[in-house]
């Protein structure tokens, strides 16, 4: 969704936020992938405070165990 709007998409939170891996570098800057509001994506240097968000996408047979709560957390098998 680079530069559009994706506010259907699960990158979508209503909030700004930076992605986890910088898109390029050039000199003394790191350009990362900052999502707006409406899901969009643009690079833009590393300069003002927002929260980071990673995701990580797995197959779906992944999951082997729990519900994703802090009692039950998920397991991951191979």
């Amino acid at each position: 969704g680079y530069g559009g709007d994706n506010s259907g998409y699960y990158l979508c939170t209503s909030n700004s936020y930076w992605t986890m891996s910088p898109n390029f570098f050039s000199g003394a800057n790191t350009y990362v992938f900052l999502v707006n509001p409406s899901g969009g994506a643009h690079d833009y240097n590393v300069s003002t405070s927002r929260g980071v968000r990673p995701v990580i996408n797995l197959k779906a047979d992944s999951l082997k165990l729990g519900d994703g709560t802090a009692n039950n957390p998920y397991m991951v098998g191979a």
